[in-house]
């Protein structure tokens, strides 16, 4: 009677460590996915938000540079700011890497401080890939919105 009800035993311990085994295999895989899906939805929010900037801060760059400008470019470079808060401040530079325009919110505008930029990665990135994307930097907020 010993021997059949310690077989009996061993089986359904046996069975119940192979359930507790692929329940949380089981488990571990569906929270793997989820964290996934939603890693790809931010991941989409992100480069909504981003495309959504991009453009909105290329309607700014579609003029020729040219001296009479510059009064437009800082009135446009306003009108930025006040439309996107994500944007905190926008600088023009020649193609020579010198700033001709810095419009903010947290420092004063300047114009045309001819600052040096071309030694920057800024500069170079952007000659070399038309396009640099800088840090991102969070100031009141924890977390983008």
């Amino acid at each position: 009677m010993a021997l059949f009800v310690g077989v009996v035993s061993i089986a359904l311990l046996a069975n119940g460590l192979f359930e507790i085994w692929f329940s949380y295999q089981e488990h571990k895989s569906s929270l793997i996915r989820i964290q996934k899906e939603q890693a790809e939805a931010a991941a989409a929010k992100i480069g909504q938000f981003s495309r959504r900037i991009e453009s909105q801060v290329g309607w700014t760059t579609q003029l020729p540079w040219s001296v009479g400008t510059i009064e437009q470019r800082r009135f446009d470079a306003l009108r930025l700011l006040r439309q996107v808060p994500a944007v905190t401040e926008l600088a023009f530079l020649d193609a020579a890497g010198l700033e001709q325009l810095r419009v903010s919110r947290l420092a004063m505008d300047v114009i045309g401080s001819h600052l040096d930029m071309s030694a920057e990665p800024k500069f170079s990135e952007a000659v070399a890939h038309k396009v640099y994307y800088g840090p991102v930097y969070f100031r009141a907020n924890p977390s983008p919105t």
